[in-house]
């Protein structure tokens, strides 16, 4: 069996590095400032922050077999089943508002 992994330049994923943590920055603080609306308080200030990580899961492709037998007079090579996909960036943060 041969596989296929899809990653991305080095340049490339860290850019995305960086745009998957400002997500998750936008991201908490749209739901702290939710919660807080909820319960009524106001966010006042970040009081702490931890990135928990980032992550960059790349497309695999399955396993691929290649010995197959083609009754033909010239072998001819075949072009393993690939369907596109996108390689994933996802980052984790842990954010602590203090609210009044």
């Amino acid at each position: 069996m041969r596989r296929i992994e899809f990653g991305l330049s080095e340049d490339k994923e860290k850019e995305l590095r960086k745009e998957a943590i400002k997500e998750a920055c936008e991201d908490a603080k749209s739901k702290a400032d939710a919660i807080a609306s909820g319960l009524g308080l106001e966010l006042v200030r970040v009081f702490a922050v931890r990135e928990s990580g980032v992550y960059v899961e790349p497309y695999r492709g399955g396993g691929f077999d290649y010995a197959i037998s083609i009754p033909t007079s010239m072998p001819e090579a075949l072009a393993p089943p690939i369907e596109p996909k996108e390689v994933e960036v996802r980052a984790t943060i842990n954010v602590v508002y203090e609210c009044r």
